[in-house]
């Protein structure tokens, strides 16, 4: 019985020391996962941004307004800010609406159906990126910005002339 309350007492430490060693390790992994799991909740909100500015701009009017490049820009704004992104972030963001068709146009409202266009969001290296970050971690990888392109096709309406005239 003396025995067994000596190595008892002997191994008293172990699990501290254990968790001295362990912990550290432990804690920069939690660190690392949540760090990498914000990055991907604000991608996905900056695609949906994207997406939103895209969809203004395919359908070319709103309640009878011809929707424009500056439009589609504020949209893409107003729905990153309304998820919850620090201003940094969405004032210091990039956004540009570009026609792949031709004839090109600059606003939407001047695009023929089916006219092919993406919209481009980049939240830029420095305070606009950092904002976005929860932890220090980001230090420890090369990724500084982020960049979301999002192609998408005009839905406006055919325009068709008529003529008033009878062909007899």
């Amino acid at each position: 019985m003396i025995k067994r309350a000596s190595n008892r007492n002997s191994r008293r430490g172990i699990v501290a020391t254990e968790a001295a060693i362990v912990m550290p390790f432990l804690i920069i992994t939690m660190f690392g996962v949540w760090e990498v799991g914000r990055i991907i909740q604000v991608n996905q909100i900056v695609v949906n941004s994207a997406r939103e500015g895209a969809r203004l701009a395919a359908g070319a009017y709103v309640n009878g307004t011809p929707v424009t490049s500056p439009m589609v820009t504020q949209a893409v704004r107003d729905y990153m800010q309304a998820s919850g992104l620090p201003a940094a972030a969405y004032n210091g963001a990039t956004i540009t609406l570009t026609c792949l068709a031709s004839p090109t146009w600059v606003n939407p409202s001047d695009a023929l159906p089916l006219d092919r266009f993406q919209v481009t969001v980049t939240i830029p290296t420095g305070a606009a990126f950092n904002s976005m970050l929860w932890s220090l971690v980001y230090r420890l990888s090369s990724v500084n910005q982020m960049s979301v392109t999002v192609n998408w096709v005009s839905c406006t309406d055919a325009k068709i002339a008529i003529s008033t005239v009878l062909p007899y």
